[in-house]
């Protein structure tokens, strides 16, 4: 049995040491045979630099590392001077630090070639100098590899003076690659974000966007296919061990790691998860433990972000992949290019630009984004949020309005006065979303603002026991008794039970003030005999 790649992003390391890879050289052969220069833009984790080293190791010819692959026996095997950059490696806490690392990395690649730079420090003419005599002395053409291109400006979010000077730097870096293109075999360039041509991609206008190219949607990650194919040893292991079916088992990792597209119609997983969980046995969160990005982060932190999003779980584009620009932030580009949203569907009419839908890929994401929007936003721990929810589902079953009360209010309990005086304007939908949001996490079946004859309800959370109609009531003044019986007036008044009448009705009423919560369970039996008296 092969062993699992846990880790790995070399291939060499990974071919070598009788590790699984699914083989994804026939998108190679295709960039090969197809162009000369791509930009590639997809979620950590999700085998970018895996891909820059099978780039890496075919460039330079090794050809034995490639036996029983696809790409195989399809081309003319050669060798070419490969430059690769990752800027993992790179320093960048400051935009002089960023520039000395850079040179650094030249000078230390000149030597590693034999070539001899002139005595300068300019950044630009010192890439241009290296890539010119490499070429020169080799007699062959130079490939390029650059890795996490955007690190040096998305971990800089929450200072934007550095993200930007930053920027500034990588841009004149990267025009020297166009001004060069001569002397250039292949370029090839990947990374989380994907910013606007307007800036660091003004100069680099010639790369070919492959990120929702239907030809490489599947050139990261792992298929299904793939899934049941290099994974037979460990997906019979496990059914063994568990004494489960291969079936139930199958629909679990799909439900928990599957969804991931930029096509909407070819679906993925994520490698990371699905090696930890063949690893593990265990289907859980790993996805959280890579930790939340940083772009993400900040944004939260920072920005005046509309939470809707998250309560809907989707949002559109239309035509390219979008852009990301410091001075325009836009939270679901941000959650897009994160991960935390995919494409789910994509629409056509003859030759017009395509509308996208996105959503959130599966379970594992959904948890770990909840989580994190919760902690950050009621400064709790994220690691605090699983066990609270797992108490507020007996609470909720239980119909315990005094449990479930309890855990609102330590989820509400930590949000800082500063916070209140950022969202005053808007505190009665920050709440609303706070709490729909946790509901997420319950795993239940949750709609927002569900329209009805009559009017709109706040939420609708359907279990198989009971249907649980949900209403939100929020004031500075009104007392919490109060709005609680508006809340239970409203739905029978506007009949918002009507169309689950054939389902054990349940009424939940919460009332919100300014650092202050009351909730109240009843059933629809209840509440029509309170209204009626």
């Amino acid at each position: 049995m092969k062993k699992l790649p846990i880790g790995t992003q070399s291939f060499s390391i990974l071919r070598t040491n009788n590790q699984i890879y699914a083989d994804k050289t026939k998108y190679i052969y295709d960039m090969v045979e197809s162009g000369r220069t791509y930009f590639l833009s997809r979620p950590r984790r999700f085998g970018k630099s895996l891909l820059v080293s099978t780039l890496e190791e075919f460039f330079k010819g090794n050809k034995e590392l490639f036996k029983g692959l696809y790409i195989y026996d399809k081309v003319d095997w050669d060798s070419y001077p490969v430059l690769r950059l990752d800027f993992g490696n790179i320093t960048h806490n400051t935009s002089e630090n960023l520039v000395k690392s850079l040179i650094k990395y030249l000078n230390d690649t000149a030597e590693e070639f034999g070539v001899e730079l002139d005595d300068i420090n300019l950044l630009t003419d010192k890439f241009a100098e290296l890539i010119k005599k490499i070429h020169r002395k080799t007699k062959k053409r130079v490939v390029v590899l650059i890795d996490e291109y955007d690190k040096a400006i998305s971990t800089h979010f929450d200072d934007i003076e550095l993200a930007m000077k930053n920027r500034d730097v990588l841009k004149s870096f990267y025009q020297v690659l166009k001004s060069n293109d001569q002397h250039l075999k292949f370029l090839f360039i990947t990374g989380i974000s994907k910013f606007a041509k307007t800036s660091i991609f003004s100069e680099l206008n010639q790369l070919n966007d492959i990120t929702i190219h239907p030809r490489y949607s599947e050139i990261c990650g792992y298929t299904q296919n793939d899934l049941e194919f290099y994974f037979k040893d460990y997906i019979s292991k496990i059914t063994e061990l568990k004494d489960i079916g291969e079936n139930y088992l199958l629909n679990s990792l799909k439900r928990c790691y599957n969804g991931y597209s930029w096509d909407g119609k070819n679906f993925l997983y994520n490698p990371f998860s699905i090696l930890n969980f063949f690893d593990t046995g265990k289907l859980a969160n790993y996805w959280a433990d890579t930790g939340t990005p940083k772009l993400l982060v900040d944004i939260l932190k920072t920005t005046d972000v509309d939470l809707n999003i998250l309560v809907d779980k989707k949002s559109e584009f239309v035509g390219s992949f979008p852009n990301f620009e410091l001075d325009n932030i836009g939270f679901a580009t941000v959650l897009l290019q994160t991960g935390y949203l995919t494409i789910k569907k994509e629409e056509s009419e003859d030759i017009k630009p395509s509308r996208f839908t996105t959503g959130i890929p599966n379970k594992e994401v959904e948890e770990s984004l909840f989580s994190y929007i919760l902690a950050t936003y009621t400064n709790n721990v994220p690691e605090s949020i699983e066990p609270m929810t797992k108490n507020m589902i007996k609470c909720i079953y239980a119909q315990d309005s005094e449990c479930l009360q309890k855990y609102f209010e330590i989820l509400l309990g930590k949000i800082s006065n500063i916070n209140y005086g950022y969202l005053k304007d808007n505190i009665e939908a920050y709440y609303k979303v706070l709490l729909i949001s946790w509901m997420q996490l319950l795993g239940f079946d949750i709609e927002s603002e569900v329209m009805t004859l009559k009017g709109r309800l706040d939420a609708l959370l359907k279990t198989k026991e009971f249907i649980l109609i949900i209403e939100f009531k929020f004031s500075e003044t009104m007392s919490l008794d109060s709005m609680l019986a508006e809340g239970e007036n409203q739905i029978i008044e506007k009949e918002y039970y009507k169309p689950y009448q054939d389902k054990n009705i349940v009424v939940l009423s919460v009332a919100l003030q300014p650092k202050d919560i009351k909730c109240k369970f009843k059933t629809l039996e209840e509440t029509l005999k309170q209204n009626k008296s």
